[in-house]
Protein backbone atom coordinates (compact mmCIF):
# COMPACT_ATOMS: atom_id res chain seq x y z
CA UNK A 1 0.00 0.00 0.00
CA UNK A 2 1.03 3.44 -0.99
CA UNK A 3 2.13 5.23 2.71
CA UNK A 4 0.90 8.23 1.74
CA UNK A 5 -2.19 7.08 1.00
CA UNK A 6 -5.23 8.34 3.49
CA UNK A 7 -6.34 5.25 5.65
CA UNK A 8 -8.79 7.14 8.28
CA UNK A 9 -10.91 10.33 7.48
CA UNK A 10 -12.86 11.93 10.10
CA UNK A 11 -15.09 14.61 9.52
CA UNK A 12 -15.17 17.39 13.14
CA UNK A 13 -17.48 20.26 11.03
CA UNK A 14 -17.59 22.65 8.47
CA UNK A 15 -14.08 23.75 7.24
CA UNK A 16 -11.60 20.87 9.57
CA UNK A 17 -11.36 17.29 9.27
CA UNK A 18 -8.67 14.85 10.57
CA UNK A 19 -7.10 12.30 8.71
CA UNK A 20 -3.92 9.63 8.62
CA UNK A 21 -1.56 7.80 6.85
CA UNK A 22 0.53 5.09 6.93
CA UNK A 23 3.78 7.29 7.05
CA UNK A 24 3.47 8.59 10.07
CA UNK A 25 1.03 7.26 13.56
CA UNK A 26 0.10 11.08 13.75
CA UNK A 27 -3.58 12.44 12.76
CA UNK A 28 -3.32 15.20 10.25
CA UNK A 29 -5.55 18.11 10.55
CA UNK A 30 -7.11 19.18 7.23
CA UNK A 31 -8.36 22.66 7.37
CA UNK A 32 -10.46 24.82 4.48
CA UNK A 33 -8.55 28.31 4.19
CA UNK A 34 -11.56 30.38 2.37
CA UNK A 35 -9.01 33.34 1.90
CA UNK A 36 -6.67 31.23 -0.44
CA UNK A 37 -9.60 28.43 -1.30
CA UNK A 38 -7.15 25.74 -0.93
CA UNK A 39 -6.75 23.53 2.29
CA UNK A 40 -3.49 23.28 4.87
CA UNK A 41 -2.10 21.19 6.29
CA UNK A 42 -0.85 20.22 10.17
CA UNK A 43 0.34 17.66 12.09
CA UNK A 44 -1.53 17.31 15.51
CA UNK A 45 1.17 15.37 17.04
CA UNK A 46 -1.14 13.33 18.63
CA UNK A 47 -1.65 9.83 18.17
CA UNK A 48 -5.42 9.12 19.69
CA UNK A 49 -8.72 10.74 18.03
CA UNK A 50 -9.88 13.20 21.22
CA UNK A 51 -6.62 14.38 21.55
CA UNK A 52 -5.84 14.87 17.88
CA UNK A 53 -9.53 16.55 17.77
CA UNK A 54 -9.00 18.95 20.60
CA UNK A 55 -5.19 20.15 18.70
CA UNK A 56 -7.09 20.53 15.64
CA UNK A 57 -9.88 22.86 17.16
CA UNK A 58 -7.49 24.66 18.33
CA UNK A 59 -5.48 25.20 14.55
CA UNK A 60 -8.75 25.77 13.65
CA UNK A 61 -9.42 28.87 16.10
CA UNK A 62 -5.97 30.24 15.63
CA UNK A 63 -6.04 30.44 11.85
CA UNK A 64 -9.12 32.02 12.52
CA UNK A 65 -8.22 34.86 13.87
CA UNK A 66 -4.76 35.37 12.28
CA UNK A 67 -4.43 33.87 8.28
CA UNK A 68 -8.26 33.55 7.70
CA UNK A 69 -8.99 37.44 8.49
CA UNK A 70 -7.94 39.86 5.96
CA UNK A 71 -4.53 41.31 5.76
CA UNK A 72 -3.77 44.57 4.11
CA UNK A 73 -1.50 43.44 1.51
CA UNK A 74 1.13 45.94 2.76
CA UNK A 75 1.16 43.93 6.33
CA UNK A 76 1.61 40.19 4.68
CA UNK A 77 4.60 38.15 4.57
CA UNK A 78 3.96 38.09 0.88
CA UNK A 79 4.98 42.21 0.77
CA UNK A 80 7.68 41.79 2.69
CA UNK A 81 9.41 38.86 0.88
CA UNK A 82 9.03 40.63 -2.63
CA UNK A 83 10.60 43.45 -0.95
CA UNK A 84 13.79 40.90 0.02
CA UNK A 85 13.59 39.77 -3.63
CA UNK A 86 13.83 43.01 -5.22
CA UNK A 87 16.48 44.24 -3.19
CA UNK A 88 18.79 41.23 -3.68
CA UNK A 89 18.04 41.14 -7.53
CA UNK A 90 19.23 44.78 -7.96
CA UNK A 91 22.57 43.58 -6.17
CA UNK A 92 22.91 40.30 -8.48
CA UNK A 93 25.84 40.87 -10.87
CA UNK A 94 26.93 44.40 -8.90
CA UNK A 95 28.11 44.28 -5.43
CA UNK A 96 27.32 40.74 -5.54
CA UNK A 97 27.49 37.24 -7.66
CA UNK A 98 24.92 37.05 -10.87
CA UNK A 99 23.32 34.05 -9.29
CA UNK A 100 23.09 36.02 -5.39
CA UNK A 101 19.24 35.91 -5.45
CA UNK A 102 18.40 32.44 -6.98
CA UNK A 103 18.96 30.18 -3.87
CA UNK A 104 16.61 32.73 -1.10
CA UNK A 105 14.02 32.99 -4.44
CA UNK A 106 14.39 28.92 -4.57
CA UNK A 107 13.25 28.45 -0.94
CA UNK A 108 10.60 31.94 -0.85
CA UNK A 109 8.88 30.51 -3.91
CA UNK A 110 8.93 26.90 -4.01
CA UNK A 111 5.38 24.98 -4.51
CA UNK A 112 3.76 23.02 -1.89
CA UNK A 113 6.00 23.82 1.34
CA UNK A 114 8.13 27.21 -0.30
CA UNK A 115 8.38 29.60 2.66
CA UNK A 116 5.70 31.92 0.85
CA UNK A 117 3.78 29.06 1.03
CA UNK A 118 3.49 28.30 4.48
CA UNK A 119 3.48 32.18 5.80
CA UNK A 120 2.74 34.29 2.51
CA UNK A 121 -0.63 35.67 3.49
CA UNK A 122 0.07 35.61 6.88
CA UNK A 123 -0.20 39.15 9.17
CA UNK A 124 3.91 39.33 9.48
CA UNK A 125 3.54 40.71 13.25
CA UNK A 126 2.19 37.47 14.29
CA UNK A 127 4.40 34.91 13.39
CA UNK A 128 6.24 33.68 16.38
CA UNK A 129 9.23 31.36 17.46
CA UNK A 130 6.61 29.10 17.86
CA UNK A 131 5.59 29.32 13.84
CA UNK A 132 9.24 29.13 12.84
CA UNK A 133 9.62 25.74 14.78
CA UNK A 134 6.05 24.38 13.34
CA UNK A 135 7.56 25.18 9.89
CA UNK A 136 10.43 22.79 10.23
CA UNK A 137 8.44 20.44 11.40
CA UNK A 138 5.63 20.76 8.68
CA UNK A 139 8.92 20.69 6.22
CA UNK A 140 10.11 17.46 8.08
CA UNK A 141 6.81 15.46 7.60
CA UNK A 142 6.56 16.39 3.84
CA UNK A 143 9.62 14.44 3.14
CA UNK A 144 10.52 10.69 4.03
CA UNK A 145 14.05 12.02 5.29
CA UNK A 146 13.94 15.34 7.48
CA UNK A 147 16.00 18.43 6.38
CA UNK A 148 19.80 18.03 7.51
CA UNK A 149 20.14 20.97 10.70
CA UNK A 150 22.19 23.02 7.12
CA UNK A 151 18.97 22.94 5.26
CA UNK A 152 17.03 24.12 7.95
CA UNK A 153 19.48 26.86 8.86
CA UNK A 154 18.90 27.97 5.36
CA UNK A 155 15.22 28.40 5.60
CA UNK A 156 15.12 29.68 8.86
CA UNK A 157 18.16 32.55 7.72
CA UNK A 158 16.05 33.20 4.77
CA UNK A 159 13.02 34.03 7.01
CA UNK A 160 15.07 35.84 9.25
CA UNK A 161 15.79 38.17 6.03
CA UNK A 162 12.41 39.11 5.16
CA UNK A 163 11.73 39.45 9.46
CA UNK A 164 14.48 41.88 9.25
CA UNK A 165 12.91 43.98 6.16
CA UNK A 166 9.32 44.26 8.14
CA UNK A 167 11.80 45.89 11.44
CA UNK A 168 13.67 48.01 9.13
CA UNK A 169 10.12 49.48 7.54
CA UNK A 170 9.21 50.28 11.46
CA UNK A 171 6.25 47.41 11.17
CA UNK A 172 8.10 44.58 13.72
CA UNK A 173 9.31 46.31 16.87
CA UNK A 174 11.15 43.34 17.22
CA UNK A 175 12.04 40.15 14.91
CA UNK A 176 10.67 36.95 16.76
CA UNK A 177 13.60 34.74 18.11
CA UNK A 178 15.39 32.18 15.60
CA UNK A 179 15.11 28.67 17.03
CA UNK A 180 18.53 26.94 17.27
CA UNK A 181 19.70 24.06 15.19
CA UNK A 182 22.04 21.59 16.22
CA UNK A 183 25.01 21.36 13.41
CA UNK A 184 27.16 18.75 13.13
CA UNK A 185 29.71 20.37 11.23
CA UNK A 186 31.40 17.69 8.22
CA UNK A 187 35.08 17.83 8.01
CA UNK A 188 36.17 19.80 4.85
CA UNK A 189 37.58 17.29 1.62
CA UNK A 190 41.15 18.23 0.91
CA UNK A 191 44.32 16.59 -0.12
CA UNK A 192 47.11 15.18 2.32
CA UNK A 193 50.48 16.18 1.67
CA UNK A 194 51.55 13.21 -0.08
CA UNK A 195 48.23 13.02 -1.73
CA UNK A 196 48.26 16.43 -3.51
CA UNK A 197 52.00 15.99 -4.78
CA UNK A 198 50.53 12.84 -6.24
CA UNK A 199 48.08 14.95 -7.48
CA UNK A 200 50.52 17.45 -8.98
CA UNK A 201 52.82 14.93 -10.39
CA UNK A 202 49.95 12.72 -12.27
CA UNK A 203 48.84 16.20 -13.78
CA UNK A 204 52.30 16.46 -15.57
CA UNK A 205 52.08 13.12 -16.57
CA UNK A 206 49.35 13.06 -18.52
CA UNK A 207 50.23 16.85 -19.84
CA UNK A 208 53.31 15.31 -21.20
CA UNK A 209 51.41 12.26 -22.45
CA UNK A 210 49.01 14.55 -24.27
CA UNK A 211 45.88 13.41 -22.66
CA UNK A 212 42.49 14.45 -23.89
CA UNK A 213 39.61 13.62 -22.24
CA UNK A 214 36.40 14.41 -24.34
CA UNK A 215 38.25 15.92 -27.14
CA UNK A 216 40.13 18.60 -25.28
CA UNK A 217 43.77 18.04 -24.53
CA UNK A 218 45.37 18.69 -20.67
CA UNK A 219 47.67 21.58 -21.16
CA UNK A 220 50.36 22.93 -18.61
CA UNK A 221 47.31 26.00 -18.00
CA UNK A 222 45.51 23.56 -16.04
CA UNK A 223 48.78 22.85 -14.34
CA UNK A 224 49.36 26.23 -13.50
CA UNK A 225 45.29 26.37 -12.43
CA UNK A 226 45.84 23.98 -9.69
CA UNK A 227 48.46 25.44 -8.27
CA UNK A 228 47.52 29.16 -8.69
CA UNK A 229 44.45 28.17 -6.51
CA UNK A 230 46.58 26.39 -3.78
CA UNK A 231 48.94 30.05 -4.22
CA UNK A 232 45.74 32.33 -4.03
CA UNK A 233 43.18 30.85 -1.36
CA UNK A 234 41.34 31.88 -4.06
CA UNK A 235 37.56 29.46 -5.05
CA UNK A 236 36.90 27.68 -8.00
CA UNK A 237 34.09 29.12 -8.81
CA UNK A 238 32.70 31.72 -11.56
CA UNK A 239 32.55 34.30 -9.80
CA UNK A 240 36.24 33.95 -8.57
CA UNK A 241 39.23 32.42 -9.84
CA UNK A 242 36.90 32.22 -13.45
CA UNK A 243 35.97 35.32 -13.52
CA UNK A 244 39.99 37.13 -12.85
CA UNK A 245 40.87 38.96 -16.01
CA UNK A 246 44.68 40.24 -16.50
CA UNK A 247 43.11 43.61 -15.88
CA UNK A 248 42.42 42.95 -12.21
CA UNK A 249 45.99 41.71 -11.43
CA UNK A 250 48.70 43.94 -10.06
CA UNK A 251 52.20 43.12 -9.35
CA UNK A 252 53.97 44.02 -6.01
CA UNK A 253 57.06 43.35 -4.47
CA UNK A 254 58.61 43.24 -0.58
CA UNK A 255 57.02 40.91 -0.36
CA UNK A 256 56.68 39.56 -3.84
CA UNK A 257 52.82 38.77 -4.25
CA UNK A 258 50.03 39.61 -6.96
CA UNK A 259 46.99 41.73 -5.72
CA UNK A 260 43.24 40.43 -7.87
CA UNK A 261 40.29 42.69 -7.25
CA UNK A 262 37.64 39.75 -7.04
CA UNK A 263 33.87 40.01 -6.32
CA UNK A 264 33.32 36.59 -4.80
CA UNK A 265 31.06 34.78 -2.62
CA UNK A 266 31.53 37.71 -0.03
CA UNK A 267 31.21 40.24 -2.13
CA UNK A 268 34.42 42.56 -3.31
CA UNK A 269 37.63 42.10 -1.93
CA UNK A 270 41.82 42.36 -2.74
CA UNK A 271 43.42 38.93 -3.11
CA UNK A 272 47.32 38.82 -2.06
CA UNK A 273 48.93 35.68 -2.91
CA UNK A 274 51.93 33.53 -1.66
CA UNK A 275 55.13 34.64 -3.92
CA UNK A 276 55.03 31.31 -5.77
CA UNK A 277 51.90 32.84 -7.82
CA UNK A 278 54.11 35.47 -9.03
CA UNK A 279 56.26 33.04 -11.14
CA UNK A 280 53.23 31.11 -12.39
CA UNK A 281 51.58 34.48 -13.37
CA UNK A 282 55.01 34.60 -15.42
CA UNK A 283 54.44 31.10 -16.86
CA UNK A 284 50.69 31.84 -17.88
CA UNK A 285 51.76 34.87 -19.71
CA UNK A 286 54.65 33.12 -21.80
CA UNK A 287 51.77 30.18 -22.59
CA UNK A 288 49.30 33.30 -23.66
CA UNK A 289 51.77 36.24 -25.20
CA UNK A 290 49.31 37.66 -27.51
CA UNK A 291 46.92 38.25 -23.93
CA UNK A 292 45.14 41.47 -23.49
CA UNK A 293 44.12 43.35 -20.25
CA UNK A 294 40.16 42.27 -20.47
CA UNK A 295 41.45 38.50 -21.49
CA UNK A 296 40.70 36.21 -18.69
CA UNK A 297 43.16 34.57 -16.96
CA UNK A 298 42.36 30.71 -17.13
CA UNK A 299 41.37 29.44 -20.41
CA UNK A 300 40.06 32.87 -22.02
CA UNK A 301 38.99 30.44 -25.47
CA UNK A 302 36.18 29.13 -22.98
CA UNK A 303 34.40 33.14 -23.05
CA UNK A 304 31.23 30.76 -21.86
CA UNK A 305 32.74 30.38 -18.47
CA UNK A 306 30.27 27.55 -17.29
CA UNK A 307 31.70 25.32 -20.19
CA UNK A 308 35.06 26.50 -18.86
CA UNK A 309 34.23 25.01 -15.54
CA UNK A 310 32.60 21.46 -16.97
CA UNK A 311 36.30 21.40 -18.50
CA UNK A 312 38.04 21.58 -15.64
CA UNK A 313 35.95 19.74 -13.81
CA UNK A 314 36.20 16.53 -16.10
CA UNK A 315 39.75 16.47 -16.29
CA UNK A 316 40.43 16.79 -12.71
CA UNK A 317 38.18 13.48 -12.08
CA UNK A 318 40.10 12.54 -14.55
CA UNK A 319 43.28 12.90 -13.04
CA UNK A 320 42.05 11.58 -9.83
CA UNK A 321 40.72 8.42 -10.78
CA UNK A 322 43.80 7.92 -12.98
CA UNK A 323 46.38 8.54 -9.50
CA UNK A 324 43.21 6.48 -7.42
CA UNK A 325 42.88 9.66 -4.94
CA UNK A 326 39.14 10.30 -5.77
CA UNK A 327 37.96 9.96 -2.18
CA UNK A 328 39.60 10.91 1.17
CA UNK A 329 39.90 8.38 4.23
CA UNK A 330 37.05 8.74 5.79
CA UNK A 331 35.00 8.62 2.00
CA UNK A 332 34.29 11.98 1.20
CA UNK A 333 34.74 12.82 -2.59
CA UNK A 334 37.05 15.24 -3.52
CA UNK A 335 36.49 18.46 -5.81
CA UNK A 336 38.45 21.52 -7.23
CA UNK A 337 37.02 22.98 -3.58
CA UNK A 338 39.71 20.47 -1.77
CA UNK A 339 42.12 22.39 -3.66
CA UNK A 340 41.57 25.89 -2.13
CA UNK A 341 40.48 23.62 1.48
CA UNK A 342 44.12 22.47 0.91
CA UNK A 343 45.69 25.92 0.43
CA UNK A 344 44.13 26.71 3.77
CA UNK A 345 44.77 23.82 5.58
CA UNK A 346 48.59 24.20 4.79
CA UNK A 347 49.03 27.70 5.61
CA UNK A 348 47.95 27.35 8.94
CA UNK A 349 50.26 23.93 9.53
CA UNK A 350 53.32 25.22 8.23
CA UNK A 351 53.31 29.07 9.59
CA UNK A 352 53.66 27.00 12.53
CA UNK A 353 51.17 29.38 14.45
CA UNK A 354 52.79 32.54 13.16
CA UNK A 355 49.60 33.93 10.58
CA UNK A 356 47.60 36.01 11.83
CA UNK A 357 44.27 33.68 11.38
CA UNK A 358 42.01 37.55 10.52
CA UNK A 359 44.34 38.75 7.85
CA UNK A 360 44.25 34.97 6.57
CA UNK A 361 40.21 34.86 6.51
CA UNK A 362 40.03 38.16 5.71
CA UNK A 363 42.32 37.31 2.29
CA UNK A 364 40.17 34.25 1.74
CA UNK A 365 37.24 35.38 1.74
CA UNK A 366 36.19 33.76 4.42
CA UNK A 367 35.41 34.49 8.50
CA UNK A 368 37.68 33.50 11.36
CA UNK A 369 34.76 31.18 12.80
CA UNK A 370 34.96 29.23 9.61
CA UNK A 371 38.65 28.50 10.12
CA UNK A 372 38.07 27.73 13.78
CA UNK A 373 35.87 25.57 13.10
CA UNK A 374 36.75 24.04 9.90
CA UNK A 375 40.85 24.08 10.36
CA UNK A 376 41.86 25.06 13.51
CA UNK A 377 39.98 22.67 15.94
CA UNK A 378 41.57 19.69 13.78
CA UNK A 379 45.03 21.38 14.19
CA UNK A 380 47.51 19.27 16.41
CA UNK A 381 49.58 20.98 18.78
CA UNK A 382 53.22 20.84 17.88
CA UNK A 383 56.23 21.67 19.56
CA UNK A 384 56.78 24.45 17.24
CA UNK A 385 53.44 25.68 17.80
CA UNK A 386 53.73 25.44 21.51
CA UNK A 387 57.12 27.80 21.25
CA UNK A 388 55.23 30.08 19.50
CA UNK A 389 52.48 30.24 21.96
CA UNK A 390 54.54 31.13 24.29
CA UNK A 391 56.30 33.76 22.31
CA UNK A 392 55.61 37.56 23.28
Amino acid sequence: MNKNQVTQRIHVHKGLSLYKTGRSPYYFARIWDPINKKYLTRSTKETTRIDAREVAQEFFLKLQNTTFKKIPTNKTFNYFSSLLMKQQRSMSGKTRSKRFHLDDEGLLLRKNDGINEYFGNRDIKDISTYDLRNYLTFLDENRQKGLSASFQSKHLIVISKVLKIAFEKGVLDKIPMVPKISKKDNPRPTFTEKKYKLFLKTTREVIDNQVEVRGIQITDELYYFFVFIVHSFMRPTESEVFSVKHQDIEVKYKPNRLEIRVKGKTGYRVVSTMPDALDFYDKLRILNPDYKPDDYLFFNNYPNRSTAIRNVNRQFNYILNLAKIKETSDGQILTPYALRHYSLQTRLVKSKGKVNIFNLAKNAGTSVEQLERFYLKNLEMNDDLVENLQTF
